[in-house]
């Protein structure tokens, strides 16, 4: 990784050294520029919010919460900014084609960005529909009214095409963390296991909400509003439920300004239906819900099966230590009990305890288990650098090296006919890979 981000560096500043093609490089950004990189932060950022935000918005408040609080409408105005702009500097980054070359070309910048596809989904994903919607009904009640018109919902519809940028989020952390030195840091300092922990956790919960607003818009579509009145008298699921559950004091999901309740009445449904609890109490009503009621009760079901055995996976990875312990545990039953003669002359084994030599290797393995690293079972004596952390045998001979002395170099400058002062670093590398 610090090859590749020393290689791009020195390209960078080699073909700026070049008069001839100076001028052309003014307006380029390289991949390792340090704002470039910040700014694919920020809109990574931006993205995730967007993934929360434009589900709720389009399918469970309908966007009532967003016009009316001017503070919130300008700060979606200023996030729909930023997807210009963003989509604007793609013209100026330089990439790398499959051979590994730094293209950084105007022309061949634009021509790959448009053949990519992703020049029309970055333009439709910025198409201010908000300020658009403002426009056209710039009185608040007026806005309210013209949340029923086609034109209003076509403008909430093309943003749902912002939800396309997140499947371009992956290349771009991948990059962040392949260039960005404290990003790719902080990355190698994260346990494996924690990582897909939170990274699962991320997309349960992702999809329940992504779920619950598919859930709540059907409703949405049947009745064509969320009116009170219209929902009690059209047939929907959600008019259906309120109907049947309505309490004092309990929750209320119709009417516009509620659609903080029904928003949790939609999760609760997408919770039971992913979790396969399915407590029925909430139940489709008409044709339509009920087909897609099916296709998400499908979706959620193979999604939760592959969550299942992925943690299951995670968690047999993360018990390897106590797997190892039962194994050796094992093997050494299986030693024990194919011991040729059971009972030897304590002058033979050397024991003068009187304690047999199957309670002995048990009394050993035991002691090892406790007494063992944080880091494995194999890191011991017994064993070699290579045997102790196996991934050395895969690097490059040059890597393999500078590891080993990451390993041991503190150990050994303590001795000192082994230190940097008589030896230098390959030697001292040498020596490392033979320890045990």
């Amino acid at each position: 990784m610090a090859a590749k981000q020393s290689e791009m560096r020195s390209n960078s500043n080699h073909y700026r050294n070049h008069p001839q093609i100076n001028k052309g490089l003014k307006f380029v950004i390289f991949p390792t520029n340090t704002k470039i990189l910040w700014w694919d932060f920020l809109m990574i950022l931006v993205v995730f919010y967007y993934a929360f935000s434009i589900p709720y918005h389009f399918g469970i408040g309908g966007g009532y919460a967003v016009i009316t609080n001017m503070r919130f409408f300008i700060f979606q105005l200023c996030l729909d900014g930023l997807f210009i702009i963003d989509s604007i500097l793609v013209f100026f980054r330089a990439y790398r084609d499959v051979d590994g070359r730094i293209i950084f070309y105007h022309r061949s910048i634009a021509r790959n960005y448009i053949k990519s596809g992703w020049f029309f989904i970055n333009f439709l994903a910025s198409i201010p529909t908000l300020l658009i919607s403002y426009i056209q009904y710039p009185n608040q009640e007026y806005l309210l009214e013209g949340l029923h018109s086609n034109g209003v919902r076509f403008f909430f519809f093309l943003g749902l095409f912002k939800m396309f940028r997140f499947i371009g989020m992956k290349r771009r952390i991948r990059h962040l963390l392949d260039t960005s030195e404290f990003a790719s840091g902080l990355w190698v300092k994260v346990n494996i296991t924690t990582a897909k922990m939170m990274e699962f956790v991320v997309l349960i919960i992702l999809l329940t909400h992504w779920l619950g607003c598919i859930w709540g818009f059907i409703a949405f579509v049947e009745v064509g509003s969320w009116d009170e009145e219209s929902m009690l008298s059209t047939p929907n699921w959600m008019g259906n439920w309120q109907n049947i559950t309505t309490i004092p004091g309990g929750l209320y999901a119709l009417g516009w300004e509620n659609h903080t309740g029904r928003y949790w009445l939609c999760m609760f449904w997408a919770s039971q239906t992913i979790t396969s609890i399915g407590y029925g109490d909430i139940s489709p009503v008409t044709t339509a819900e009920y087909a897609v009621a099916n296709f998400l009760m499908l979706c959620a079901g193979i999604f939760w099966a592959y969550v299942i055995g992925s943690l299951v996976e995670i968690v047999a990875n993360a018990n390897k230590l106590n797997r190892d312990c039962i194994t050796r545990m094992d093997d050494a039953s299986q030693m024990v009990c194919d011991f040729a003669a059971q009972k030897l002359p304590e002058k033979m084994t050397g024991s003068t305890t009187g304690v047999k030599a199957s309670k002995r290797v048990r009394l050993f393995l035991a002691n090892e288990r406790d007494h063992c690293t944080k880091n494995s079972l194999d890191e011991k004596n017994a064993l070699t650098l290579s045997e102790a952390y196996p991934t050395l045998d895969i690097l490059s001979p040059e890597l393999r090296k500078v590891c080993a002395l990451h390993l041991t170099h503190t150990y050994l400058e303590t001795i000192p006919y082994l230190s940097s002062k008589y030896l230098s670093a390959d030697e001292q590398a040498e020596i490392a890979l033979q320890c045990r």
